[in-house]
Formats: C-alpha cells, sequence, structure tokens
C-alpha cells in the first residue's frame, strides 16, 4: 500500500479493495463500509470497518499497510464523526 492513503476518519465511508489467493487464482474482493475504529499510527495503523449484510452487521480490521491491500478510497464523507455504536446483544432464550 502506498504511503497517499486519504485522511480516515470515523464515520466515513470507506472502501478497500483487497487481493485474495484462491488456489491458482488471484482476485480483487471490494469491502465498503463505515470506519468505525482508527488505531496506531505509521506502518502499524488499522482500520475497523462496518458494513450491513442482509440485516447482519459485520466488522473487518484491516492493517493499511498490509501488502494484500490494492486501494483504500474514501466513498462518502459525513461533515460530523459518529461515534462508535456498540453492537446490541438478543438473547436466545427458550
Amino acid at each position: 500500500m502506498e504511503e497517499n492513503t486519504p485522511m480516515l476518519r470515523e464515520g466515513k465511508l470507506a472502501k478497500v479493495v483487497q487481493k485474495v489467493i484462491d488456489g491458482k487464482k488471484e482476485r480483487a474482493v471490494s469491502f465498503i463500509g463505515r470506519v468505525i475504529k482508527v488505531k496506531g499510527a505509521g506502518e502499524n495503523q488499522t482500520i475497523t470497518l462496518r458494513q450491513t449484510l442482509e440485516g447482519i452487521e459485520v466488522d473487518r480490521i484491516f492493517p493499511v499497510m498490509s501488502p494484500t491491500i490494492t486501494s483504500i478510497a474514501l466513498v462518502e464523507e459525513k461533515k460530523s464523526a459518529t461515534k462508535k455504536a456498540k453492537k446490541k446483544r438478543v438473547s436466545k432464550k427458550k
């Protein structure tokens, strides 16, 4: 990943494209989600993105300087950052 990554802050919508190797094939997988956490600095920086898929929230942590990440781009930028949303726990009682 290049040094010119966009300014990532909580509340922004970002798209991360990652290379995935399946056997002999190599393909690019994109993950679009809201940035909920930015941690570390420099080579140790990680971002956490949250995406809602069919009503289920999926969180993924990406190391920014990983060699498998092809690109990081901002899709949408909000004026005010949103606070980190806590997941609601649902108990399954019978």
